[in-house]
């Protein structure tokens, strides 16, 4: 695999990997810096010790540092900071590991335009944030970041805070490149159908694919709300804005959860016994596109389904309760009221697994997979005790147990309060949660399985549709793994044709017949066994393939 390079002028790049070992260390900040002494938040959080000379064979942290933070996975970019005297979080962090803490939060959408030019100024930071593995990649083959191998072994809570498949994920061809930023939440969005219809009809909750296209075409057809109109729907679903039915855009719009259930989804691969499976070209493929088809031509989604691009248009959809099946988000169905206020009647809602597949299998979607993390700059590693400085910040920050409430909820007595040894959620007025939005900056421990985080309002019936969801998630495909080829000029044209060919198949404007012309035009225009061979070099590489 070739190298990827910076997409910055090349000048400037040469100029910041230059700069590594000999920039200074000063920084464009934003956050509030303050000479006061830090402020101790209170006695039920691990605060850390007041920081009295000590020499450092006794105590690590006896020398202040100053570590530089680019923080781009914030919950509130662009955020700013309050002064020190009235940042707990920040008291928090600085107290226990005895830092400077100057932190960078860019704004929404700049993370990284503000990361490059801070580069090709020499401002380069101690530890960034990338939202995006591949991103972390192409900086680390540019030598911007480094490895963490021979360094993590040593934070043993830090290590077990996360799984090894989290780990595992931030490996590029057997380094370590950095650690977990946030749990991504598996299993938000599932099936859902309207028991008081399948009540209505004397129908059965489907379990296969061909029972929930019976059940599609009742609920369009058999008048469900005894109305006496022709104004029900099956199955509401919608089109990503770029067309890729498996981008992040697309999870909630249903149309990857209908072909996950064939056990495919554009774009990914397989290895199977030794060799690469292309879903983008598997026989499963074409089985899922004919069933999504057959539902267009059987009328039995909703017809606007073609401008539907995200899911509060789904949202509304449900809510004007002319929708049988949806693949939704629980936060949405934790609150049953709000599904009452445009039907104007009591609808019942339930929580179902994924149908069988032909393969007999119930496949929900994949697992999230840990493409977010912390990494630590080349020019910072150049000296050990600031990786081990960074490293213990981390530990603290992500696995500290009494100071989890602070970081993961926000202020205490604002957010969170205690009764007895129980933490308990606080739902503060609007006004002072937007007073406390910089809270967001810090919020990256929160744990992906945290049900007070969430504050289900119904959690029998959020909450158990949260682990049904779960249950049937699979672990992601291996192609997560893949960084595009640069020498490989046909990348993007190549996803482009293949997500117009499986809509026009799905539309009808591309007869089914055509599925092989299809295989051949990615084959002989777009190199498909070229690209094939490169997936192949990559999982080698990366350990996935002998």
């Amino acid at each position: 695999m070739k190298k990827t390079k910076l997409n910055i002028p090349m000048l400037m790049v040469l100029i910041s990997v230059l700069l590594l070992l000999s920039a200074c260390s000063g920084n464009n900040v934003n956050q509030s810096d303050s000479n006061k002494e830090t402020q101790s938040p209170g006695a039920s959080a691990n605060t850390g010790s007041d920081k009295p000379s000590a020499s450092a064979d006794t105590d690590p942290f006896a020398e202040k540092m100053t570590l530089n933070v680019y923080h781009a996975g914030s919950w509130a970019p662009g955020t700013a900071f309050p002064p020190k005297e009235d940042d707990v979080q920040r008291q928090l962090l600085e107290k226990a590991v005895n830092i400077d803490l100057q932190m960078t939060v860019p704004q929404q959408g700049e993370d990284m335009t503000k990361l490059n030019s801070l580069l090709a100024a020499g401002n380069i930071p101690d530890l960034i944030f990338f939202n995006d593995r591949t991103q972390a990649v192409k900086y680390y083959q540019d030598g911007v970041i480094a490895e963490l191998d021979g360094y993590i072994e040593k934070f043993g809570a830090l290590k077990s805070r996360f799984t090894e498949d989290q780990w595992n994920a931030l490996t590029f061809q057997g380094k370590l490149i950095g650690t977990p930023g946030y749990e991504a939440v598996s299993g938000i969005v599932g099936w859902w159908i309207r028991k008081d219809w399948l009540e209505t009809l004397g129908l059965d909750i489907p379990t296969t694919t061909e029972e929930l296209f019976d059940v599609m075409k009742a609920f369009t057809f058999d008048d469900p709300d005894r109305n006496g109109k022709n104004d029900t729907y099956g199955m509401v679903v919608g089109v990503p804005k770029d067309g890729n039915i498996s981008s992040p855009a697309g999870a909630g719009l249903g149309l990857n959860a209908l072909m996950w259930l064939f056990g495919v989804n554009p774009h990914k691969v397989d290895i199977s016994d030794g060799h690469i499976v292309n879903h983008n070209t598997d026989p499963r493929m074409k089985e899922a596109i004919t069933y999504i088809n057959r539902m267009v031509t059987e009328k039995v989604i909703d017809p606007d389904w073609v401008t539907i691009s995200e899911g509060a248009k789904i949202v509304e959809k449900i809510q004007k309760g002319k929708q049988g099946i949806a693949f939704a988000d629980w936060r949405m169905m934790d609150n049953p009221t709000q599904l009452y206020e445009l039907s104007g009647e009591e609808v019942e809602w339930v929580s179902i697994p994924p149908v069988k597949g032909p393969d007999g299998k119930q496949i929900l979607g994949e697992s999230a997979f840990q493409g977010n993390l912390w990494a630590i700059s080349a020019r910072a590693a150049a000296d050990p005790e600031k990786v081990k400085r960074i490293l213990a910040l981390l530990e603290y920050w992500y696995a500290d147990e009494e100071a989890y409430p602070y970081f993961s909820y926000g202020d205490k007595d604002v957010f969170w309060k205690l009764e007895g040894d129980t933490v308990v959620r606080l739902m503060p007025e609007q006004a002072t949660a937007d007073a406390y939005r910089y809270n967001n900056h810090y919020k990256m421990p929160r744990r992906a399985d945290d049900t007070k985080y969430y504050n289900f309002k119904s959690p029998e019936v959020t909450g158990a549709a949260h682990q049904t969801n779960i249950s049937h998630s699979i672990s992601p495909k291996p192609s997560v793994y893949l960084v595009p080829d640069e020498s490989d000029s046909l990348y993007q044209d190549r996803i482009k044709y293949v997500n117009e060919m499986l809509l026009r198949f799905i539309y009808g404007r591309e007869p089914i017949e055509n599925w092989d012309v299809y295989i051949q035009t990615l084959e002989d225009t777009y190199k498909l066994e070229s690209y094939e061979e490169n997936i192949v070099q990559q999982f080698k590489e990366q350990g996935l393939m002998q």
